[in-house]
């Protein structure tokens, strides 16, 4: 939905670049994080209505970061090689509300976003 936020745990800036134009189509800001502490930092700042994340950035703190978008309000989505079955399911049972191969995370980008600004 225009002018929420966006808060993206990516830091391939290849990939950042789609995601910034995606977040622009929908009329939405969108912030990049690289690290856990800079995630722990600008989510309170931010206030994002989603949250997006690259499991093989988050990797082990999958947990504490889905954990804490929840605690904020926000939606949270993940992407991850889809040969890391383990690490899609784990991101999925720490709660993210939806969790995508890279492949079809990349492709879908932007309806992705959308569908899950306008989720309620």
């Amino acid at each position: 939905m225009a002018g929420e936020a966006i808060l993206a745990y990516v830091p391939d800036l290849m990939f950042s670049v789609q995601l910034r134009e995606a977040a622009v189509k929908q009329g939405c800001t969108i912030a990049f994080v690289d690290n856990p502490a800079d995630f722990s930092d600008r989510l309170p700042l931010v206030l994002p209505a989603l949250v997006i994340l690259d499991l093989a950035s988050v990797g082990a703190n999958v947990d504490a970061v889905v954990r804490a978008s929840k605690q904020g309000g926000s939606r949270t989505v993940a992407f991850g090689p889809h040969v890391q079955k383990e690490l899609l399911a784990g991101a999925e049972r720490a709660g993210c509300d939806a969790v995508y191969p890279n492949s079809k995370f990349k492709m879908d980008t932007e309806a992705i976003i959308a569908q899950w600004l306008a989720a309620k």
